[in-house]
């Protein structure tokens, strides 16, 4: 398996703190099956203007180096979480699309109480660009209006969308745990994800993959998490 949403990079924003919070959470994933995480910080310049493509690719670099000099067995990619704000396209055409790995693929996440139409624009943008969004963490969204309709016009042009494991566990909220299962059930979702962020809350994250695996199977789990991104993110033969 391989994780397709991380917040890995130490001091850098909610997630890991440290490095060593960073090895600590790469050997839980580790134990558990992971072989690989793309490391996707928040990309917000209100909120954190240093998480530019450069500094990213930079710091990913420096943790890729660690694993080696430390002798663990584990890859890492660049990536972001976009957040989708007014005026985002062109704040991306300045500074950059953070890609997952060398892909054409971009996680991108909006928090909207409103379904804004900058939303559908800045996606049919990333589309037109030869971009291919991922909206993380649908189950998770404050639209309470319509939202299947807006999900099913996105999937209609084209966005994929993943899931969070820690969903599964009710943790997140009755909304969020009905909608995972109701997601999964329609089969919305390409990629299932930790969106871990320090070691202190990743047990309930494996938690939510243990639940998963139970109520849908294991062979479809590891498609989610490591068929399809080994296909389409990575450009492998998904298996």
């Amino acid at each position: 398996m391989i994780d397709l949403h991380s917040h890995l990079l130490p001091g850098i924003d909610d997630g890991c703190a440290y490095l060593d919070e960073s090895i600590e959470s790469i050997e839980t994933l580790m134990e558990r099956g992971y072989t690989g995480s793309f490391c996707t910080p928040h990309i917000w310049p209100q909120l954190y203007p240093a998480n530019t493509l450069e500094h990213i690719a930079a710091w990913v670099d420096t943790l890729r180096h660690e694993l080696n000099r430390r002798s663990i067995d584990y890859r890492v990619w660049t990536g972001g979480e976009v957040r989708l704000f007014p005026g985002v396209v062109d704040w991306l055409k300045t500074a950059g699309v953070p890609t997952l790995g060398e892909s054409r693929y971009v996680l991108c996440d909006f928090w909207e109480k409103k379904w804004d139409r900058y939303l559908n624009r800045t996606f049919e943008w990333m589309l037109a660009e030869g971009y291919t969004p991922i909206l993380a963490h649908p189950e998770r969204l404050n639209v309470q209006r319509k939202l299947d309709k807006h999900l099913d016009a996105l999937a209609d042009m084209g966005v994929l969308m993943q899931g969070n494991f820690q969903a599964f566990t009710g943790e997140l909220g009755r909304d969020a745990d009905s909608r995972v299962r109701q997601f999964m059930d329609e089969g919305r979702y390409t990629f299932l994800a930790m969106d871990m962020h320090r070691p202190e809350a990743l047990p309930a994250r494996l938690d939510g993959l243990e639940i998963a695996i139970a109520e849908y199977g294991r062979e479809r789990v590891e498609t989610l998490t490591g068929g399809n991104v080994r296909r389409l993110i990575l450009g492998e033969d998904g298996h």
